[in-house]
C-alpha cells in the first residue's frame, strides 16, 4: 500500500524506515523519506536523509530539492536557493524546484527573480498550483490586489477544494475590505499546514454562528499572535449579551489576567492547562477568529467599542506612582513607543514591521526639551542593541516590570499617546481607548486594509503608513509632526 498517495504520511514514515534499516543506501528510499518527513514537518529528520542520500548520490536532484526546502524553512534562502539551482542544473525541468526557488527570492524580495521562476515553471506547466498561488503573493507584494485574485480564483476553479488557495484569496479579500467574501474563506487555515496542527482537539462541535448559544457553554480558545487574541477578544462580551451564552476563553497566559477585564462572568484560563479542568463542560467550541464570520461581520459592522478591555485599578496606582516625575521638571506628554515586534510578521520570520532604533533615537533626543517623555512599552529589544535595552536620556525603560499584559495596561494607563509598529501593544492600547499611532510597513497587513488613515477596528488609532516598502522614515516624521502640533 502506498500510504504517502493517500495522505498518510506517518504509516509512510514507518514503512519507509524499515525499508530503510533493510536498504540504507536505495536512493528512492532516502528520497521518499526525506519528503514524507517534509510533509510531517519533521525538518531536522528530513535534512538528515537528504544529506545522506546526497552523499550516496551527489547527482539526484531530488536530493537537493529536498535539501533545498528544508533549508527554506530555516530562512536561510541563499543557501535554499543555491541548492534549488544545484538541482536545476541536472534536472532544468523540474517545476518543483522552480516553483521553489521562486518562493525564496520572493521571501528575499527579489521579485524580478520571484517572477521568472514563476513564469519558467507555467511554461512547463500552465496548471501547476504551487506556481500560481506563488504569483498571486508575488502580486500582493507588489500591491497589485485585484491581479493577485485572479491567481488564485485559477487555482479554486480548477481545485475547489484547494484550501492555500483559498486562504491567500481570504487574505486578499480581507484586505480590500471585502469581509462577507474573506470570512467565510478565512476557514481554509485550518486545512493549511503550519496552522492545521493549532486547532484543539475537542469532542464539542465548531460553532460558527449557526446554531442557538442560549444557556449553553461555549469555549473560545486563542489563535496566532497576541495581538490577534486583543483585537477579536472584543466579541467575548458580544457572545453573553446577544446569544445568551455562558463563555470559557482560553488565552495565553501572559494575556489571562488582562483578558478578564472583559466581563466578570467570563471564565478566562490558561489555554494550556483547558483541556484538564474544563473539557467535558462545553457544548460548543469556536476559534477566536472565526468570530467575525460567527456574527456575520462586514466592514461597517465591526464591533467598535471604544475600551473593550480595562486595566487593573492597583495596576494603574501602581504605574501613576512610578511615572511621577522625579526631576521636578514639567512633562507636556507621556507618550508610550515600541519600535519592534516579534521578530515574526504574517507567521514568518521577517523584520518587515521592525522600525531601526536611530530613526527612534532622533525622534527623542529632538522632543525631550519640549517636554515630551518616552516609555518603552516592550519587553525584546532585538539586534539593534545586542539584545538590550538602549540607554538614551529622554527614553524610560521598563522591561523588568512588565511581566505581563495586565502591567503593560497598567502603564498604558498613564500615557496621553502611544506610538507603535503592528504588535501587541499597538492592539492593547486600541483596546484600551488611548489615542494611538499605529505604523504601517508596506504592503499592510490584511487586517490594515489599503487605504485607510484611521484604524476601522479602533477609533483611536491613526494609521501611519510607509510610502515605500522599507523606509520608516515617512512614518516616523508625521509622528513627529503629530505631537509637535499638538493635534493630541
Amino acid at each position: 500500500m502506498d500510504y504517502s498517495d493517500q495522505g498518510d504520511y506517518e504509516n509512510a514514515k514507518l514503512a519507509l524506515l524499515e525499508a530503510y534499516k533493510i536498504m540504507p543506501e536505495r536512493a528512492s528510499i532516502l528520497a521518499n523519506l526525506s519528503a514524507t518527513l517534509i510533509q510531517l514537518r519533521e525538518w531536522d529528520e528530513a535534512k538528515s536523509f537528504c544529506s545522506k542520500l546526497l552523499k550516496i548520490s551527489p547527482e539526484d536532484s531530488i536530493g537537493w530539492l529536498n535539501l533545498g526546502v528544508c533549508t527554506a524553512h530555516e530562512n536561510n534562502y541563499d543557501t535554499a536557493i543555491e541548492y534549488f539551482s544545484n538541482c536545476l542544473a541536472i534536472d532544468p525541468n523540474s517545476i518543483a524546484a522552480w516553483s521553489n526557488k521562486g518562493h525564496a527570492h520572493l521571501e528575499k524580495e527579489e521579485f524580478l527573480d520571484a517572477n521568472n521562476c514563476y513564469i519558467k515553471v507555467l511554461e512547463l506547466n500552465p496548471k501547476y498550483e504551487d506556481a500560481l498561488i506563488g504569483l498571486g503573493n508575488l502580486l500582493n507584494e507588489q500591491k497589485k490586489y485585484e491581479d493577485a485574485l485572479k491567481y488564485f480564483d485559477e487555482v479554486i476553479f480548477a481545485s475547489p477544494n484547494h484550501h492555500l488557495a483559498k486562504w491567500n484569496k481570504a487574505l486578499s479579500l480581507l484586505r480590500l475590505g471585502n469581509f462577507e467574501a474573506g470570512w467565510p474563506l478565512f476557514e481554509s487555515r485550518w486545512h493549511v499546514s503550519g496552522m492545521m496542527e493549532h486547532m484543539p482537539k475537542l469532542d464539542a462541535p465548531l460553532w460558527l454562528g449557526h446554531e442557538s448559544l442560549e444557556d449553553k457553554m461555549i469555549y473560545i480558545h486563542a489563535e496566532q499572535g497576541l495581538g490577534d487574541t486583543i483585537q477579536f477578544s472584543r466579541y467575548l462580551p458580544l457572545l453573553e449579551k446577544e446569544k445568551g451564552a455562558k463563555v470559557i476563553f482560553g488565552a495565553p497566559k501572559s494575556l489571562v489576567p488582562l483578558m478578564k477585564s472583559l466581563s466578570p462572568t467570563i471564565k478566562v484560563v490558561d489555554q494550556q492547562s483547558f483541556s484538564v479542568k474544563y473539557h467535558g463542560k462545553i457544548d460548543f467550541h469556536c476559534p477566536i477568529m472565526s468570530l467575525p464570520l460567527a456574527f456575520g461581520t462586514k466592514l461597517d459592522t465591526i464591533p467598535k467599542s471604544t475600551a473593550y478591555l480595562k486595566a487593573d485599578s492597583s495596576k494603574i496606582a501602581t504605574w501613576a506612582e512610578k511615572l511621577k516625575s522625579s526631576k521636578g521638571k514639567p512633562t507636556r506628554l507621556k507618550i508610550g513607543i515600541t519600535w519592534r515586534g516579534s521578530g515574526k510578521y504574517a507567521n514568518k520570520v521577517s523584520e518587515k514591521r521592525n522600525i531601526p532604533f536611530a530613526l527612534i533615537a532622533d525622534l527623542v533626543t529632538e522632543l525631550r526639551s519640549d517636554g515630551v517623555e518616552f516609555h518603552a512599552i516592550q519587553t525584546e529589544f532585538g539586534s539593534d542593541n545586542a539584545f538590550k535595552a538602549p540607554s538614551l536620556e529622554g527614553l524610560i525603560i521598563h522591561a523588568n516590570d512588565l511581566i505581563d499584559f495586565s502591567d503593560t495596561a497598567g502603564l498604558i494607563s498613564q500615557l496621553d499617546l502611544v506610538i507603535s509598529v503592528d504588535t501587541a501593544c499597538a492592539h492593547l492600547a486600541g483596546a484600551l481607548g488611548t489615542p494611538t499611532l499605529l505604523l504601517i510597513p508596506d504592503p499592510p497587513d490584511f487586517m490594515s486594509l489599503t487605504e485607510c488613515d484611521q484604524s476601522p477596528w479602533y477609533p483611536n488609532t491613526s494609521l501611519l503608513r510607509q510610502e515605500k516598502r522599507g523606509d520608516w522614515a515617512g512614518p516616523v516624521a508625521k509622528a513627529r509632526a503629530v505631537i509637535v502640533n499638538r493635534k493630541i
